[in-house]
């Protein structure tokens, strides 16, 4: 009864009025950064509301998969090679599926169409991994390498008609609130998802306990794919005169800042895909720790790109984006203070430097690719960077895999920061601010 009556009186109150619609109460919202909505349409207030919602359950679903992967065909007695030709079909897949998502999101103009169905066979792929040890027997490594590839696949297949949507959905000039609010959120939920995985897996064993994870992943990411439901979409209509990716190919020689940006991050995420997905291998198999030590790492990873998001936050906003992203000057380090851990604190360490490393780089790269494309054809453009930097990415963990067996992970780590310093150089030398840059702070995206 007591909430029948707060409504009346709002609407007594506020009647006429364009009252806002919060996500969550305002005073969990508003120090996240949440921005006022209440001069946008009631449909577009919702739509923010529901992808803000997306984020938080899509998050969740993350932190009881994602950090887990590798570990989980670990405990199926996959091997360094094999991990690492994982990792390099799952970029293979996504270069094979960026430019069809982004064409059939550009011909048919529903951006939440494509993306939806992506997410929905990508959900599907957890039970079927979830299964595998019972139902494969000795082959359920490979059922499993079936499920992660496919789930790589469909988030390549979707990526850009959700870069689209998200452009369309969220006005330029609340992107810097918007999305920061919503990047925290996303970080507090992986602070409590993640470590909760890792108990899980020590209290259960495995690969029981990566099942149990994975199994909650699913009911978070069924809640995702319900509010992104929600989101409004406003379908293009079809027009013949739409470029063909070949036409978009060639026309990106006249986006010179996107081209450029495309080629320093391609060389850096050579670097990052050799030594990134092998730092879990090596804290489990060089230096001996539990899942659930490695489960913290993880989480204080999170809450160090928590503190650092919310100050490169109002840097970007003051700086621009490719000032904020200069930031990530320190990225190549990582690897080398990788080289150096010997103890669970250690590991602490590495992973907080990381985060504040990353933070600058991540806020900027994401409105960075928004500022440097056109509006018409976007998901053509978006598809080919995804495209590059899938393909390079998929020699990485293959090379990365087959040295670590060959040379040790020492060595590999010290590759890998030599590389991602020649990528951030290229970046520095050649990127310059986007006459048409917006403020803005992306979703980020976990790096190694």
């Amino acid at each position: 009864m007591s909430g029948k009556v707060r409504n009346l009186f709002k609407e007594f109150c506020f009647k006429g009025l364009n009252v806002e619609r919060l996500p969550l109460p305002a005073r969990i919202v508003r120090p996240l950064g949440y921005p006022t909505v209440s001069d946008l349409p009631k449909e577009q207030q919702e739509g923010l509301r529901s992808f803000w919602r997306d984020g938080l359950f899509a998050s969740i679903a993350s932190g009881f998969s994602d950090p887990y992967y590798t570990l989980y065909l670990l405990s199926l007695n996959a091997t360094n090679a094999q991990i690492g030709l994982f990792n390099t079909l799952t970029q293979l897949v996504g270069a094979a599926t960026a430019m069809p998502g982004a064409a059939a999101a550009d011909r048919s103009g529903r951006y939440k169409g494509v993306t939806l169905f992506a997410g929905f066979v990508s959900r599907l792929m957890w039970p079927v991994m979830i299964l595998a040890p019972w139902l494969a027997g000795g082959s359920a490594i490979w059922v499993v390498l079936v499920g992660w590839v496919t789930i790589a696949a469909m988030g390549s297949l979707g990526n850009a008609a959700w870069t689209a949507l998200s452009a369309e959905l969220v006005p330029a000039r609340l992107r810097g609130g918007y999305f920061a609010s919503r990047n925290m959120i996303i970080q507090l939920a992986s602070l409590g998802a993640i470590p909760t995985a890792g108990l899980l897996v020590s209290a259960v064993g495995e690969p029981g306990g990566y099942q149990v994870s994975l199994a909650l992943a699913l009911i978070a990411g069924g809640f995702s794919l319900y509010y992104y439901s929600r989101l409004p979409e406003h379908p293009r209509e079809k027009d013949p005169r739409r470029l063909s990716t070949w036409q978009v190919l060639r026309r990106v020689r006249h986006y010179p800042t996107f081209t450029r940006f495309t080629i320093s991050h391609a060389v850096m995420m050579l670097g990052v895909w050799m030594g990134g997905p092998f730092i879990n291998v090596y804290m489990k198999d060089v230096r001996g720790f539990s899942i659930s030590t490695i489960g913290f790492v993880t989480t204080i990873g999170g809450l160090a790109t928590l503190l650092s998001m919310r100050m490169m936050a109002r840097v970007h906003d003051r700086v621009g984006i490719v000032r904020t992203m200069r930031f990530g000057v320190g990225i190549p380090l990582i690897m080398v203070g990788w080289m150096l851990v010997r103890h669970p604190w250690q590991a602490y360490l590495a992973n907080t430097i990381a985060a504040f490393a990353w933070a600058g780089y991540n806020l900027g790269s994401f409105n960075l690719m928004l500022a440097s494309t056109p509006d018409e054809n976007r998901p053509r453009y978006i598809a080919v960077n995804t495209t590059i930097i899938s393909l390079v990415g998929a020699a990485g963990p293959a090379i990365g895999g087959w040295l670590v067996d060959q040379i040790g992970f020492g060595q590999v780590f010290l590759i890998s920061a030599i590389i991602r310093a020649l990528g951030l150089l290229l970046f520095f030398i050649l990127v310059r601010e986007p006459e048409s840059a917006t403020p803005g702070i992306p979703k980020p995206q976990p790096s190694p």
